[in-house]
This record gives C-alpha cells, structure tokens and sequence, in this order.
C-alpha cells in the first residue's frame, strides 16, 4: 500500500472516531434534553423562588413588547445561536438571526434581534448570554489552534468540562472534533485502570487489559489507551495489531514531544504505526502547540480549551418599543 493512500485512510478514519459533531444538534433528542436541563436549571437557580426582584420593584406586573439586540464587544467566532435561539424561543420571542453558528464576527456586531416581553427578557438575559459567551468562546480558541497547526492535527477537547455536550459542541464548531461524547462512547483506558491491575498482582497489564478489552463485544466505537513511555506505547501498538478487528488508538500522555517523535519512529521501524491512531494530550497550550506538529500524530487534545478559554464578551441591549 503506499504512502499516499496510508495518509487517506488515517484521515477517513480520523473523522470516523473523532468527529460525532453532525449529532450535536436540536434533531438529537438526547441533546437537545441536555440543552433544556442545563438551560432552564441555571434559569431557575438565577430565579430562585422570588424571581426578578429589582425588575418587579422598578416596573411592576406591567410588561412591555420590545426590540433588543445581541451584540458582540469583542471579535471571535460565534457559537450557541442555535441553542440560545431555542431557549428564548421557549419564552415567546421572536428573533431574527443576523449571524450563523461559526460566523467570525467584530467587536460591535450585532448577532441577532429579539422582540418580546421587556420583563422576560431581562429574566432570560443571563442565561443566555453566559451559554452564547462561553460556546462563543470555546469555538474562538479552537478556530485560533486549528490556524496555528494549519489543520495537521485534529484539535479536540477532554471530559474536563462542566459544560459537557455544550462544550464540545463548541469545539466543533470552531472547527475541531468531538473525541468521546462520554463512559458509554468508547472505552479509554486510563492510568487508574492500570495501577488497579497491578495492584491485583498483574505484571504485564499493557497486555492484560488490551486482551480484556478486546473480548468485550460492545467495544463502542474505538479503543484507546494512555501511555507515558515509549516502551508501554510499543507493547500497546504491537498488541492491537495481534487483536481482532476494531479501531485502536494511542494517546501519549504527558509526553514531551521530542519522546513522543522517537517513539512515533520506533513505531514505524517496527512496523505497527499503521495499525493504529495516535493522539497527545496533557500539558498541550495555544503557546507549545505548534510543537506537536509534524511528529507523526493524528490528534492532540488540550483540557485548555473547556477550562481556560476566555468567554466571548457580549451583551443585550433593548433598544426601544416594538
């Protein structure tokens, strides 16, 4: 087989693994359930059980229709539009979008126009501008990694969110992947998983744990395993390549990338490269990321992007009487 199409067939499967964006969407019942716990959870926790105090003692019970605008005060790449336009729509409002979900937009732009209840709409106005500003967010810096790697690695996120499917939608939509959606998406072998086997008494539990996994019929979509040498990444490659049929991945955890380059040319020595994806992950920054480029790896994935990325500053703005 030759290089050429080698290259083809780790992109395809790549996307295969990696990429379930197409599913984070409102047609999904399972995500659109999350969207509307978590929405109308952080409503009801603003609300508490007096709600709106300050807009009921300035105006009243009396409510007026208004136009209000959503305005970016600060450039980057817009994410949520879909999410924030469901949950005002849940409230009456009308709303003319301006902007589409992985839009680059300037600091002043106007995103979309709302009209509707003036007391509602300062009710909803945080939740949906935090949701609108941290996916916004989230999407900018992804949209900023993939230039710098110049699409040479796919950029992922982890589990460490509380954001969960938001999070990684965002991710998506600023033009990375998925990953694993959760426990029940694919098995990730991880370091604890291991420490437990030796602490039963087993010696070789590279080996060991591969062989349990692999016996397993519902694998979910692939198997991956965390390595933090070159000698267990070996053992890992060259015992996937024995397994039956499935999608095997490696994740270099925690390795520089100068251990990871000669691991990855160890790998191609022994011939086992081309049976399996690798991935890097751990201490990976907007600053060091262009270091992992051109090392032979498949993907890299940064916690950063769902625990550090800065939200996309943004406001609501009523601008007068319907």
């Amino acid at each position: 087989m030759s290089k050429w199409v080698v290259e083809i067939d780790r992109k395809r499967l790549l996307q295969k693994v990696f990429q379930r964006g197409e599913e984070l969407t409102l047609e999904n019942p399972k995500y659109l359930e999350y969207l509307a716990q978590s929405m109308f959870y952080e409503l009801q926790s603003d609300l508490g059980e007096k709600g709106d105090i300050t807009t009921r003692s300035i105006f009243g019970e009396k409510e007026r229709e208004v136009k209000a605008v959503i305005k970016s005060k600060e450039s980057g790449v817009v994410a949520g539009l879909e999410e924030i336009s469901w949950f005002y729509s849940k409230f009456g409002f009308e709303m003319k979008l301006l902007k589409k979900d992985g839009d680059e937009v300037r600091r002043g732009e106007v995103l979309m126009e709302i009209y509707g209840s003036d007391k509602m709409l300062l009710e909803v106005e945080r939740t949906g501008l935090n949701l609108l500003q941290r996916m916004s967010g989230i999407a900018t810096e992804t949209r900023s990694l993939v230039r710098k790697t110049g699409s040479k690695l796919m950029i992922l996120p982890t589990r460490k969110t509380y954001g969960g499917y938001l999070d990684i939608k965002a991710v998506y939509i600023g033009g990375g992947g998925t990953h694993r959606l959760g426990l029940w998406d694919a098995i990730l072998i991880k370091n604890n998983h291991l420490e437990l086997l030796r602490q039963m008494g087993y010696e070789n539990v590279i080996e060991e744990v591969i062989d349990r996994v692999c016996k397993v019929k519902n694998k979910g979509r692939f198997v991956e395993i965390e390595v933090e040498n070159k000698e267990d990444a070996i053992k890992a490659s060259k015992k996937f390549k024995e397994s039956i049929k499935g999608i095997y991945i490696i994740m270099f955890d925690n390795m520089s990338p100068e251990e990871i380059k000669i691991t990855i040319e160890e790998m191609k020595m022994k011939k086992v490269y081309d049976h399996v994806l690798l991935e890097a992950s751990g201490g990976i920054t907007p600053k060091n990321i262009h270091t992992y480029v051109g090392l032979g790896l498949d993907a890299v994935s940064l916690g950063y992007l769902t625990h550090s990325a800065n939200s996309l500053d943004m406001s609501q703005e009523i601008i007068g009487a319907r």
